[in-house]
């Protein structure tokens, strides 16, 4: 039998609730403090602040954890303060397998809940940064072909592009407001504009966006009618949309099997035969 101290359980719980109400204290983004840095510069030196953006942008793409915390939208959460919430949970599944210990009187089956309760609670803060990346690029495509309808309008109704991209966000809500407002910001700055829709995309990193990436910067490049362009690119990205819906729609039949095998199967074989096995019970 295995004796663990209840002072042990209640240590690392309290520890593991403090680094993981540490990691949630929002922290000023490296990319705002930069930014910050750069609006004090003399508006002549276009060449520093061209400089300085670059600089901005390498030190942002520096590991993989920074890459999804910016395609969440978890601008205030370093790649630290996610080590943080890893190591915070995983300590409060440890606190949870010490109890399965406790409770089962250390035999293998409190082993092997308490290793998978620790396991789960490990990989909480990946899922749920998962599940964020995911919602932010759903809402983003949503929003897509409102956005270029309306585009679309105030280019043809003659404004320049800068100026219909400052229209468009004011009608524009949710994660593509904030991720169009930040290219505007650094195209006010100084940056290429190419180089700011560029950015956008790698921030974003979802199809659609980078469609429209590349369709603005090419035809604004080969100056090709603007408005046509972004009307054409709407539709197109409704189609794409329309096109996995009726995909999704599909797989689930298939995804239908197992929940029907479980639950509904056995509750209609229970509704047909049960009275006859009730009756057969009673006649004996």
């Amino acid at each position: 039998m295995i004796h663990i101290s209840p002072y042990i359980v209640a240590g690392c719980g309290a520890f593991s609730a403090f680094l993981i109400a540490f990691s949630t204290v929002p922290a000023k983004s490296p990319m705002a403090a930069r930014l910050k840095k750069l609006e004090k510069i003399d508006e002549k030196s276009v060449a520093m602040r061209y400089t300085l953006i670059e600089q901005i942008v390498s030190k942002e793409q520096h590991s993989r954890v920074q890459q999804r915390l910016i395609e969440a939208g978890w601008y205030g959460v370093t790649p630290i303060a996610m080590t943080l919430r890893g190591i915070g949970a995983l300590g409060i599944g440890a606190v949870a397998c010490l109890m399965s210990l406790v409770l089962f009187d250390g035999n293998v089956l409190g082993i092997v809940i308490g290793a998978f309760a620790a396991l789960v609670a490990w990989r909480i803060p990946n899922i749920m940064l998962s599940r964020a990346v995911k919602a932010r690029k759903e809402s983003i495509q949503r929003g897509l072909p409102d956005f270029l309808d309306f585009l679309s309008s105030t280019v043809q109704a003659g404004l320049a592009l800068n100026s219909a991209l400052v229209q468009a966000v004011d009608a524009t809500q949710g994660a593509l407001r904030e991720e169009i407002s930040s290219m505007l910001s650094e195209i006010q700055l100084g940056r290429p504009r190419a180089d700011a829709f560029n950015a956008l995309a790698d921030r974003v990193n979802e199809e659609s966006t980078t469609m429209m990436v590349t369709a603005i910067v090419q035809a604004d490049r080969l100056g090709a009618n603007l408005s046509d362009v972004l009307g054409e690119l709407a539709r197109e990205i409704r189609d794409r949309r329309w096109s996995r819906a009726e995909e999704r729609a599909a797989h689930l039949p298939v995804k239908m099997i197992l929940p029907m095998a479980l639950f509904m199967i056995p509750s209609l074989y229970l509704m047909i035969f049960g009275p006859v096995i009730a009756k057969l019970v009673t006649n004996r």
